[in-house]
């Protein structure tokens, strides 16, 4: 039984990020990629770093100018680490003690580029389940 439920976890946290990237390509079609520059998480992050990246990629969503603000503010909802719970394998008190890269000192990227690593951030979480 605790099998079928760890495999029930897994294929709900797979739906929600397979929800989260469908979005995020939507989202990505409303926007008006005019070489607005945004912070933007590498994707060597370091290990317990997932979460910090995920912040502020989350932290950066509400600046690209897109047309449909509902579906904007849907990503942002579910960029949250909630819906992250089980993709880092670090625990609490390991995260608490990494000093991970501030949002702000990442590199800017446009905005095109910026939609790019989220997407392949969320993909690389997919690969973690």
């Amino acid at each position: 039984t605790c099998c079928v439920l760890a495999n029930v976890d897994k294929v709900e946290r797979t739906m929600k990020l397979t929800e989260v990237l469908k979005e995020l390509r939507q989202l990505n079609k409303s926007v008006a990629h005019n070489g607005m520059m945004l912070n933007t998480p590498t994707l060597d992050i370091e290990e317990c770093c997932f979460l910090s990246a995920l912040e502020c990629f989350r932290k950066m969503v509400p600046s690209l100018n897109a047309k449909q603000k509902k579906l904007q503010r849907k990503v942002i909802k579910n960029l949250s680490p909630l819906t992250f719970r089980g993709v880092d394998s670090c625990s609490r008190e390991e995260r608490e003690n990494k000093v991970c890269q501030e949002c702000d000192s990442y590199p800017m990227k446009d905005s095109r580029e910026f939609v790019k690593q989220l997407e392949s951030l969320l993909q690389k979480a997919m690969n973690r389940l």
